[in-house]
């Protein structure tokens, strides 16, 4: 099942089905939308339930302008409280949480991949995610994308993967790299619209609308 959740900033949410079906194919019209100038997106992930879930995995990117970035990150800054180290949904209280809702229109778009299959290992989940996430960002004409670093061996598995795609003609055009999460404040954007998606956070500046394609 396809969930596209539409807002001020277009905000897609993809659900995969278990593996095997065909609807996991990428067949058909794209999704996606090309837009205008370079564009560059930042990737974090989410592991519902704490971890515990095993049937379950999601990835946001947050698509940008390169134009627009110096913008968002002092924005990004502004925002952090000092306790912390760079803005974390988590470590949120509830009125910060909404308030950063807001941050999030500095981006172009938004891609949510939610993988609710059959259980399996992270890297496994994950893997799953980033094959089709490199197929809508490729439809965007997104050109790199930045992911928040997990350590060497997790980073060098996404290589591995990344690389596996290209050679399948899936994003082969697109470049990417890995950054610790302090060293690059967009990367909290994706951290926002990831707990965003997982809490089914709302405010005034997000207009749901839900539309299912089998």
């Amino acid at each position: 099942m396809k969930t596209i959740v539409s807002m001020a900033v277009p905000f897609v949410t993809l659900n995969l089905d278990p593996p095997g079906s065909a609807r996991n194919r990428f067949v058909g019209e794209p999704t996606g939308t090309q837009y205008a100038g370079p564009m560059q997106a930042y990737v974090d992930e989410s592991e519902p339930g704490g971890g515990r879930d095993h049937a379950a995995y999601v990835l946001a990117a947050v698509i940008m302008r390169t134009n627009g970035e110096d913008e968002a990150r002092e924005a990004i800054r502004r925002a952090t409280p000092r306790r912390m180290r760079k803005l974390h949904w988590y470590e949120a209280l509830g009125e910060q949480r909404l308030s950063w809702l807001d941050l999030l229109r500095h981006a172009v778009a938004i891609v949510v991949i939610h993988y609710t299959g059959r259980p399996a290992r992270t890297e496994r989940r994950r893997r799953r995610c980033l094959e089709r996430l490199a197929w809508e960002l490729d439809q965007r004409g997104v050109s790199r994308v930045v992911f928040e670093s997990r350590g060497p061996a997790r980073d060098a598995g996404d290589a591995s993967m990344m690389d596996s795609l290209r050679a399948r003609g899936l994003g082969a055009e697109l470049q990417y790299e890995h950054v610790r999460g302090g060293l690059e404040p967009l990367l909290s954007l994706a951290d926002i619209a990831c707990g965003m998606h997982v809490h089914g956070a709302e405010s005034e500046h997000v207009r749901v609308e839900v539309v299912r394609a089998e």
